[in-house]
């Protein structure tokens, strides 16, 4: 990897909250801006020439492992907010990356913490990064104080829903984009508890992988004070896909 002066540890992105990327309250969902931040963070890795296409010469992808995100203030349609992110940690196998989301004042309305390995395409297993990555991140800031452990799975189910992965739901690998299972546990949630709670809080365990024509269930179990745990299984196989926390407060 180059390491010339000009790389940037810290990228910065703005984005415009369209008509089209909006709910009925007129706020930008979540999921648009997980998509916002997964644009930011694939175009800094392309600046640090580790993104999709340096990936591809090797046969490795980057696999999203483990996600928070912590929303203050919902930005509005027409807003514009910016994005950083940066390399915030690493370990033997991964690679943390963080983000801040800023309104038109500068004023952090949202952050979340990221954890990526890289997979060999053909093994299915991760590979080192230090075998192809040797940026440092240092002492780099990280947004929340704790490091993301294993969530706890659901004891029992009381509500569920049931989709079916289709061509719109896959990515450039044609795998499952990772903002899809965000908005299968969001599809879960019936329309009047949308309408009157906002997600503050979302936390992601990725386990396994669904592909095109799997059914998926998605069953959610409530905690109390608003805390949901969910779980989302391959019907295929029973296989889990992923577990889910989910914070909500009162509209």
């Amino acid at each position: 990897m180059n390491q010339d002066n000009e790389l940037q540890k810290l990228w910065e992105e703005t984005f415009k909250v369209h008509s089209y990327e909006i709910d009925i309250k007129g706020n930008a969902t979540l999921p648009v801006l997980c998509k916002f931040m997964q644009e930011s963070a694939s175009n800094h890795a392309e600046h640090l020439h580790v993104g999709y296409d340096f990936l591809k010469e090797q046969n490795l992808i980057w696999v999203l492992s483990r996600q928070l995100i912590h929303i203050y203030t919902y930005p509005r349609w027409g807003d514009t907010i910016t994005i950083q992110t940066w390399p915030s940690g690493k370990g033997r196998m991964y690679w943390q990356r963080d983000y801040k989301i800023l309104n038109e004042q500068n004023a952090v309305i949202g952050m979340a913490t990221t954890i990526w390995f890289t997979v060999d395409l053909e093994t299915r297993k991760p590979r080192k990064t230090d075998d192809f990555l040797t940026l440092e991140p240092g002492d780099a800031e990280q947004v929340f104080p704790y490091k993301l452990e294993k969530l706890n799975d659901i004891e029992k189910s009381d509500f569920s829903r049931t989709s079916e992965v289709s061509y719109f739901d896959l990515d450039i690998h044609a795998h499952v984009n990772n903002v899809r299972y965000i908005e299968w546990v969001l599809e879960s949630f019936s329309y009047d508890f949308q309408k009157g709670y906002t997600l503050n809080e979302i936390e992601i365990n990725f386990v396994s992988e669904a592909r095109v024509g799997d059914a998926v269930t998605v069953c959610c179990e409530e905690k109390g004070d608003l805390i949901f745990l969910h779980n989302i299984v391959n019907n295929r196989n029973q296989k889990e896909l992923c577990r889910v926390k989910t914070k909500w407060d009162h509209h």
